[in-house]
């Protein structure tokens, strides 16, 4: 290899373009310059979409944010939530309690005894139970009671 011989690729091009015509020449650099162009739109169009995938990225992380401050949000919610039935079911609790005392407190003998002169009165078993608030079985006890005492 001599030490020109690099030279010799760029002189044949040179000698087949001085055998073209000129129509041929003009198309020749016009396909050039297209091909050119071709490849900047390619290059452009790339760095376009590496630009919106960096965007999109960003905007996910974003997105990604937002969705664990929600989640967060949540969390908080139902914690407050979970603290509210324990405080009603507290609150159900006490008033249970309530019910059963004024229960025990409605059937003590003062009770008994406004019972008993209902029945004395002449009111019926099944009135004394609804009005009373006490079973059948109960009125009727208290009004053959009722009747041994009168």
């Amino acid at each position: 290899m001599t030490k020109y011989d690099y030279l010799q690729f760029p002189m044949m091009v040179v000698e087949w373009c001085q055998n073209l015509s000129e129509a041929s020449l003009l198309g020749l650099l016009l396909s050039l310059v297209g091909i050119g162009l071709l490849m900047y739109m390619v290059k452009t169009r790339r760095a376009e979409n590496r630009a919106k995938v960096i965007i999109q990225t960003s905007s996910s992380d974003a997105m990604v944010a937002a969705l664990e401050r929600k989640i967060d949000d949540q969390k908080s919610s139902i914690s407050m939530l979970g603290e509210r039935v324990l405080a009603l079911e507290e609150y159900l609790e006490m008033l249970g309690e309530r019910q059963q005392r004024s229960d025990a407190d409605k059937k003590d003998s003062r009770f008994y005894q406004q019972v008993s002169d209902m029945a004395g009165q002449g009111m019926g078993a099944p009135e004394l139970a609804q009005r009373c608030g006490i079973s059948a079985s109960e009125a009727d006890l208290i009004m053959a009671l009722s009747k041994k005492a009168h």
